[in-house]
């Protein structure tokens, strides 16, 4: 085992408890109750969906998320034990203490304070226990929710860029008269559609600013 492996095995081991959710390790059949959650009734949200696999590939994707060098891939259930998604931290980079992070709920387990939670509680273990010093992100820039949540968090950003939008998602947005309000995140470069992205970036300083230690 890598030296990287072993520091992800070592750290990322055990429950982090929030408010309303717990992030855990990954385990086998979350890609199972991952595909019983509903799909995301907006083309624009289809890189959300489940995926289509088999048994087989199932096992693939579990073993695939548990071993990729440079990501830590964890699970969130709430307090009823029921998985609501996932979180990751991914391009980690031991000497500067930094890393990137994504995170992502089912359709259903929206809106309910969930992911905010989850961000604080990773964040929380990401700056006080293992003392990183930043962990930035990539949002859409038409998902003002996803934005909204990660400004209360101390997120800040630092620069736009464009990333290739799914295909199979089938996305008119020019057509589809839906979109006008967010057309202008979008652009067409050839036959590719392009999307908006801002990267954002949340510092230990300003986390410790927002959450001074117990006893401050």
């Amino acid at each position: 085992m890598s030296k990287r492996a072993l520091f992800r095995k070592n750290r990322w081991n055990h429950l982090l408890k929030g408010k309303w959710v717990i992030i855990r390790p990954l385990k086998r059949d979350d890609i199972d109750k991952r595909l019983s959650w509903k799909e995301y009734p907006d083309p624009l949200y289809f890189h959300y969906n489940p995926p289509k696999l088999g048994h087989t590939e199932r096992g693939k994707w579990y073993l695939n998320k548990i071993s990729e060098p440079d990501r830590v891939y964890l699970a969130i259930d709430n307090h009823d034990q029921r998985l609501v998604g996932f979180i990751s931290l991914y391009n980690i980079d031991r000497v500067a203490r930094t890393a990137w992070m994504g995170v992502f709920l089912g359709y259903e387990f929206t809106d309910r304070g969930y992911g905010t939670d989850a961000l604080l509680t990773l964040a929380r273990y990401f700056f006080e226990e293992i003392g990183f010093e930043k962990m930035f992100l990539d949002v859409a820039s038409h998902n003002k929710r996803a934005i909204r949540c990660y400004l209360k968090c101390g997120f800040k950003f630092v620069r736009t860029k464009y990333n290739k939008h799914d295909p199979r998602a089938k996305l008119d947005i020019f057509g589809d008269d839906g979109y006008a309000d967010i057309r202008k995140y979008f652009k067409k470069e050839g036959d590719e559609l392009l999307a908006q992205f801002d990267d954002m970036v949340l510092t230990k300083e300003a986390w410790f600013d927002s959450n001074p230690p117990s006893g401050n």
